[in-house]
């Protein structure tokens, strides 16, 4: 019993922590040195009395002094590990948690839970930058191998193929043999040259820059029903105006990953891109039939999961917000809503 009042009165606030403190010293005092006083008069009724009182005016201010200096440092203990755990915090550690005592009140409490839920949101955040890091690089490596695949099996390999016929027509005999290697060099050439200006495009198309994102959206659909078997459709509604660049290659690069998904993961037979401007709001949405997946899954290091983190990356760089509707055998809807931002010039 004893102990739970001592922890009911160490979990008093603050303010009636000092307040009891000082009703307490100032009702020992008057108490106290009431019945002193009447004690000393009726005893020595005819000594002075100004000693006694200056004694009990010292004895009142050191008692006071003594109990609201303990009162304070227990009251404010919580105080100061909270600062500790700041302290702390600012000299580079990140596993502090502040652990209040007994003393500690309901305003201290919900203190130290917002400090330590800060803490943990950012260590949690800490760590999915860390893993978005290792899965940027991880990305860039595979595009690079990627990109070296294309060249080296494709332009490289026209580059090769003109090399021989350079020397076939070295060695013609006659005009028409010449012609003929002539005429292959020119095919091998164009193709070289398509092969290149393909990946150049994939890297950066330069219809995002001269004609903007609804046109290289377009394109985009396109060259997806030139290369698949199924069935695009691509809307645009309110894109009279151009978007400001930095949000144009966003909604671009979002536009781009997701057909991509839908060719390699998706196994759709149709595929549904709008772009439209609602209000202070653009908003691009492409939507699959596809095999669908768990949204919730997208730690994974390949296939959906990178891609999704790239995306949501992109889209807070602009303001915006990314929103993934899918589960599977129900295909996909992947909407990305972003500040309307004219282009300047």
């Amino acid at each position: 019993m004893f102990e739970r009042i001592r922890r009911r009165l160490l979990r008093t606030p603050l303010f009636y922590k000092i307040l009891w403190a000082n009703i307490a010293i100032v009702g020992v005092g008057a108490v106290g040195g009431t019945l002193i006083t009447i004690w000393h008069v009726t005893t020595f009724p005819d000594d002075l009395h100004y000693p006694l009182i200056a004694i009990f005016a010292g004895i009142g201010v050191l008692i006071s002094i003594v109990v609201n200096q303990w009162v304070l440092r227990k009251a404010l203990d919580p105080l100061d590990r909270l600062q500790a755990a700041v302290d702390a915090i600012r000299n580079g550690r990140s596993d502090v948690r502040v652990v209040l005592g007994d003393n500690s009140d309901e305003r201290f409490d919900r203190l130290a839970d917002a400090f330590n839920q800060m803490l943990e949101q950012l260590a949690r955040d800490a760590q999915e930058m860390q893993q978005l890091s290792r899965q940027i690089l991880q990305a860039q490596e595979e595009e690079r191998y990627r990109l070296a695949r294309e060249l080296h099996d494709e332009a490289a390999q026209s580059l090769t193929s003109l090399l021989v016929y350079i020397r076939l027509l070295e060695r013609a005999k006659n005009p028409e043999e010449a012609q003929r290697h002539v005429q292959e060099l020119r095919r091998l050439t164009a193709r070289a040259l398509e092969d290149v200006r393909r990946v150049a495009v994939d890297l950066r198309p330069t219809i995002l820059d001269d004609l903007g994102l609804t046109a290289a959206l377009e394109w985009r659909v396109d060259e997806l029903k030139k290369q698949n078997d199924l069935h695009a459709v691509f809307t645009a509604e309110g894109m009279e105006q151009r978007l400001a660049r930095p949000t144009e290659l966003v909604l671009y690069r979002i536009g781009q990953e997701a057909l991509s998904n839908v060719q390699r993961h998706a196994f759709a037979s149709a595929v549904k891109v709008s772009l439209q401007h609602v209000g202070d709001r653009c908003i691009l949405q492409v939507a699959d039939n596809g095999v669908g997946f768990d949204p919730a899954a997208t730690d994974r290091a390949d296939g959906h999961g990178l891609g999704l983190l790239g995306m949501r990356e992109r889209v807070a760089i602009v303001g915006g917000e990314l929103e993934i509707v899918s589960q599977p055998g129900a295909g996909t809807t992947i909407t990305a809503r972003v500040p309307w931002s004219h282009q300047e010039g």
